[in-house]
Formats: structure tokens, C-alpha cells, sequence
């Protein structure tokens, strides 16, 4: 998340004073970045800088990975894992916004009902089984972050012709996969990363998202999940809660409270 306060390149659209956040591809926790004009996104009217800092990561991944790799449709069901998350938390919003019903794993009672009340239909926490979720399928869209401890179920959570996108590996990076169901299914399997992607696949994707996902904020449709805020001082704190696995949506370093 930054201001722009110093420069901007020849041609750039942007002026110095605009409030902005961005996509990077690292290096966020800090006084000042660079950062490529076309990666900038203007905050949303009526959020915080620190709400905006916590949307271009998420909402880049949700719409990268459910609109345009999987190609999702309107009425087609979604089955999101680790719902909870940041990227869950986008994801649910966005389907609720795109007319997709969707339903997610978490990992305990508290979080699933923290996803229901973003608009997700329903899921189930992991501890009582993933099978679980063969009542709310078939899905024709699973966003995993997990990997190896779901591939299994995810064969038999799949529609015809489903698509499954791996964004994680949570859960490991080695199993078993069982081709017949593939095939009989005709399943395609997409394995996707955004941090490595080239400066203009990110232009490109922040431009989609600006004009596709970026005005329902302002109509109040799409809300930025924010935890809590944490003071630069405090980021191992930050990172220590994020280990306990009991954050919903995403924690934010503040560097400068009088901007947030």
C-alpha cells in the first residue's frame, strides 16, 4: 500500500498525492516502493488506506484464478478451500457478486460462519471430513491452496468437465492421482502463480480488475476483510498470529498511523 508522494515517471497518468495501493511482487514492508504505474490501482472511495492495502493481493488472486483461468460462468458452483483466508474471503465476495453459489473448507465452526457471512452457502470444517462437502457438489470450480492432502477428494468433488486451480501447497506437494477419474470426468488441472508472472501479464490483470471488480467497492458490494492493523514494530507479532491459523481475512503493517 503507498501514497504517491515523490515521483512519477513521464506519461504516468498518476499525480503526486493520489491515493493508491498496488501489486508487488515483494518488498511491501517499507517507507517507500517502486512500483510499475500500470501494477496501481486508485483506493476504492470511502476505504482506508490500510483497507485499500489489504485488496490487490487477494482480489488479483480470486479473479485471476476463478475468471479468467477457470473461466467461471454465471450459476456455475464454486468450491473454495481454506475459505477463510484472504484470497477465500475475496473469492466468496466475488462469487456472491458474479451470481456463483459457493462453499468452503475451514478450519473450525467460528471461520465457517464468518464465510457464510460474506455469502458463501454453506462448507465444512476440515477436521469433520471433506468428504463432507459431496452433499453440496459437484463443483464445477475448486480453488485450492491446500494441494496433497485434498487431491483425492477433490476427483470426487469435481462436475464434469470441472476445473481445479492450484494456487498452494498447504497440504504437501507429493501424492497420488488417480487418471481414470480425469479422464472420465474430463478435468482440467491448473497449477497457477501470480508473483512470478511478467510486468505485463500483472498490467493486464490490474487493468481487468479495475474495471470489472474495483467499482463494487464503491457500490458496496465487495468490502475489504481487515482483521487487524499491526505497527511495523510489531510485524513478528503479525506473523506469529498468522501462524496460529485463526486469522480471518488479513492482517496490515501500518508504518505511518496519520495515513491509515
Amino acid at each position: 500500500m503507498l501514497r504517491v508522494v515523490s515521483e512519477v515517471g513521464p506519461g504516468s497518468s498518476w499525480q503526486v498525492g493520489d491515493r493508491v495501493c498496488a501489486l508487488l511482487a515483494g518488498g511491501g514492508m517499507a517507507e517507500e516502493v517502486v512500483v510499475d504505474a500500470r501494477h496501481v490501482l486508485p483506493v476504492p472511495e470511502g476505504l482506508s488506506l490500510a483497507e485499500a492495502a489489504a485488496l490487490p493481493e487477494v482480489y488479483s488472486t480470486a479473479w485471476l484464478n476463478l475468471f479468467q483461468l477457470a473461466a467461471l460462468k454465471p450459476g456455475e458452483k464454486v468450491l473454495l478451500h481454506a475459505g477463510a483466508s484472504g484470497v477465500g474471503s475475496a473469492a466468496i465476495q466475488l462469487c456472491k457478486a458474479f451470481g456463483n453459489p459457493c462453499w468452503v473448507s475451514v478450519g473450525s465452526a467460528d471461520r465457517l460462519a464468518y464465510c457464510e457471512s460474506l455469502g458463501a452457502q454453506g462448507g465444512v470444517v476440515r477436521t469433520d471430513g471433506i468428504e463432507a462437502l459431496r452433499d453440496f457438489g459437484p463443483f464445477d470450480v475448486i480453488l485450492d491452496p491446500v494441494g496433497a492432502n485434498y487431491v483425492a477428494n477433490n476427483l470426487k468433488l469435481l462436475a464434469l468437465d470441472g476445473r481445479w486451480v492450484l494456487i498452494g501447497l498447504m497440504g504437501g506437494r507429493e501424492a497420488q492421482l488417480d487418471l481414470a477419474q480425469v479422464l472420465a470426468k474430463r478435468i482440467q488441472f491448473l497449477g497457477s502463480t501470480l508473483r512470478s508472472r511478467n510486468d505485463q501479464f500483472k498490467a493486464d490483470l490490474l487493468s481487468d480488475l479495475g474495471q470489472n471488480v474495483w467499482p463494487l467497492f464503491s457500490e458496496g458490494r465487495l468490502s475489504p476483510q481487515l482483521a487487524r492493523t499491526f505497527a511495523i514494530q510489531d510485524a513478528e507479532a503479525a506473523f506469529a498470529e498468522l501462524a496460529t491459523n485463526q486469522v480471518s481475512g488479513k492482517l496490515v503493517l501500518v508504518i505511518d498511523p496519520s495515513l491509515t
